[in-house]
């Protein structure tokens, strides 16, 4: 076929081969052409390419790599021990590139205790352990951007040993259906053995020059590399021969030069009078005109000093570690923290995705196709970060002071299970005041302590900025528009002021961690009304569908207020004949009302939502809810279409109203989605109690 033939010549070669690889020459004419074979290569494991090099295998090594298993049901039984997960490595998988395919697939995800692939880790083959191994892999990376596993299978296809493969001895043979046929790989000239595809793991940083062999740092950092070893061996060499000495005796130019039995001759007289420790700080009397002078490193080889420096960071930056993880030189406790966390995040972390994607690809599918490994995260906590998140949480009602204690392995106190938060915010847990006096009916549990008048200070914030930042934008456009009074619809100006797919983006951005907050809370505290028990599963299916569907399609409902208010003020003031200032005008007061009282009121109606929406998914969750009832707050402000859904009960999967259809008392359209619980319009105040039959 054509794209065959396309392919065949533009990316498989004819010979896969790692390649020579040179430089331009210098200014001076004189071309350096440095050896990039993978045996030179390993050849300068050497000084600070060592250090480098070593660092990243050690520290990607030392990483605890787990094995875990997705659930397609929660009656799915594994076939080896598993234990659950905690909400900390749910929220870490959740997060996890890597995890994120198996998750969303999966009721529930458990971390696999005993297994035959953790057991071939721990005993790689009669000479190595999982550290060597890991080490080895990464070292090999580093080096020559290749590392090969080598697996020696059973007779059910299974590995029973893993052997890594010396890269500089390895050669990829290309075929044009299967792109590899074969791994040769040579002990010698004479001894050389092709070895399948599918026995062969093959690791490697990509390279932009070859589709079949990696890129290693070290390849890219050559050049530093050579002129390092090379520094070292002039270096060597001169303290060797000692010919650099540290005093010269100037005789006057009448004197002439003095013949060899002269020089001997002054050499050891000056030897006697002043060679030794004993004799160290004698007086020299000199006469006839001689002097002595200290020998001191000219300005051209100090500049080679400075070379060395730089040499020794460009090796640093290429490599990923920083210099702070390799000498101790102006390192203080500070800085040394933000380069470890800096390393761990941009130079570790990458390269242990690498490797569990590959193993996830080429090896647990071996076993099972539910099977995935990640490895932990390696990054340390941010301690900054966390501080501010502790505020918030604390501050927000989101979690008690023994929560965040025992997050940081501290014990609980006695005081620290209720909620701190703010005068102007209603407890979690505490029940509002119209809910106090609401008899209890024999069907329905209590309700939830929901943040009826809850108004989340930081969610508002994050509402409004995101109007002023859309108000800038706008204003700046407004700005540079010309108005033809009444010869043109508002639409025309409009439509291209507004870039709908990323302010979206920008508004979900700024608040989908408080509604996933306000949602896994909720989600709890129903979870533990009903089952004392069992966490709350954050990354269940439906709980990541409805965080998608705040994503998509209740951020696209509240992003098209302001266009459609914009709309309506541009279409008045050109009925009006108004000109840009008195348009400006129209659209500023907007804005005033969008990042005030409107932005209160999203972030309140947003909040109710995800309560709402969280209590729901920990009824559902316990097993033991079919139905669920609609409770008004009943109090003055409730409005007639509250009180009117009041005690309403349905299935715990169903909706109240479906999307399209309208309120009975009329006037109230659900245009943008089904009514699966409160809020039933802007600030509406109701929640959800479980219903449990027979109680």
């Amino acid at each position: 076929m054509l794209w065959q033939k396309l392919i065949d010549k533009l990316i498989r070669p004819k010979i896969a081969s790692p390649g020579a690889w040179n430089i331009s020459t210098y200014q001076s004419g004189r071309p350096y052409y440095p050896d990039v074979s993978y045996k030179a290569l390993l050849d300068k494991y050497e000084s600070w390419v060592y250090a480098c090099a070593h660092k990243n295998a050690i520290s990607c090594a030392q990483i605890p790599l787990r094995l875990y298993v997705s659930k397609p049901s929660r009656r799915a039984k594994a076939l080896f021990p598993t234990k659950s997960l905690d909400p900390e490595t749910k929220n870490y998988l959740a997060a996890t590139p890597t995890a994120q395919k198996y998750v969303a697939q999966a009721v529930d995800v458990e971390e696999v205790l005993e297994h035959p692939f953790l057991d071939l880790l721990e005993r790689v083959n009669s000479f190595m352990n999982q550290f060597d191994l890991f080490e080895t892999t990464v070292l090999h990376q580093e080096l020559t951007g290749n590392a090969y596993w080598y697996l020696v299978t059973d007779n059910s296809g299974l590995p029973v040993e893993i052997w890594p493969l010396l890269p500089h001895r390895v050669r990829i043979i290309p075929d044009k259906q299967k792109f590899i046929a074969g791994y040769e790989y040579a002990l010698s000239e004479a001894q050389k053995h092709v070895l399948e595809p599918e026995s062969v793991v093959h690791f490697m940083y990509i390279n932009p020059q070859n589709v079949y062999y990696g890129m290693g740092p070290l390849q890219a950092a050559v050049l530093a590399a050579d002129l390092a070893h090379n520094m070292n061996l002039y270096e060597t060499s001169l303290f060797a021969n000692r010919a650099w000495p540290d005093l010269a005796m100037v005789l006057p130019a009448e004197y002439g030069t003095p013949s060899e039995e002269e020089i001997r001759r002054i050499q050891q007289k000056w030897r006697q009078g002043f060679g030794g420790v004993r004799k160290a700080g004698k007086l020299a009397i000199l006469h006839g005109g001689a002097d002595i002078k200290p020998l001191s490193l000219s300005p051209r080889e100090m500049a080679y000093l400075q070379g060395r420096k730089a040499t020794f960071t460009e090796i640093c930056g290429v490599f990923g570690v920083p210099p702070s993880k390799i000498v101790s030189e102006d390192v203080n406790r500070a800085n040394a923290e933000a380069g470890d966390y800096a390393y761990m995040k941009d130079t570790i972390r990458p390269r242990l995705r690498k490797i569990e994607q590959k193993i996830n690809e080429k090896l647990l599918p071996r076993y099972d196709e539910r099977l995935f490994c990640l490895f932990d995260n390696p990054v340390p906590e941010d301690k900054d970060y966390r501080l501010k998140e502790i505020q918030t949480h604390l501050k927000t009602g989101f979690s008690t002071i023994n929560e965040e204690r025992r997050a940081e392995g501290f014990a609980a106190v006695p005081w620290g299970d209720v909620p701190i938060m703010p005068i102007n915010m209603a407890p979690v847990g505490t029940p509002a005041p119209e809910q106090e006096s609401r008899p209890q009916t024999k069907a329905n549990l209590p309700p939830l302590g929901h943040p009826t008048n809850f108004v989340n200070q930081p969610f508002v914030r994050a509402v409004a900025a995101h109007f002023q930042a859309q108000y800038a934008e706008i204003l700046r456009k407004l700005n540079a528009t010309t108005f033809r009074a009444l010869k043109g619809p508002a639409d025309d100006y409009v439509s291209g002021w507004f870039d709908m797919a990323r302010w979206r983006e920008d508004l979900a951005e700024r608040t989908e961690s408080f509604v996933r907050y306000t949602l896994l809370a909720g989600g709890e505290k129903a979870l533990k009304q009903l089952v004392t028990d069992r966490p709350f599963n954050a990354l269940s299916p439906a709980v990541l569908h409805a965080l998608e569907h705040y994503r998509t399609a209740r951020i696209a409902a509240i992003s098209e207020h302001a266009p459609k208010q914009v709309r309506a003020a541009v279409a008045a003031g050109l009925a009006a004949g108004e000109g840009a200032a008195q348009i400006r005008k129209r659209i500023q007061e907007i804005y005033d009302d969008l990042t005030s009282w409107q932005a209160e009121r999203i972030a309140r109606t947003e909040t109710i939502w995800a309560w709402n929406e969280g209590a729901q998914q920990g009824y559902i969750q316990s097993g033991l809810v079919e139905k669920k009832q609609w409770v008004s707050s009943g109090d003055a402000r409730s409005c007639d279409y509250c009180l009117s859904m009041d005690g309403r009960i349905v299935g715990i999967r169903d909706c109240f109203f479906q999307r399209g259809t309208e309120h009975p008392l009329g006037g109230l359209k659900f245009d943008y989605e089904d009514i699966e619980h409160p809020p039933l319009h802007p600030n509406c105040r109701c929640t959800i109690v479980a219903v449990l039959e027979g109680v």
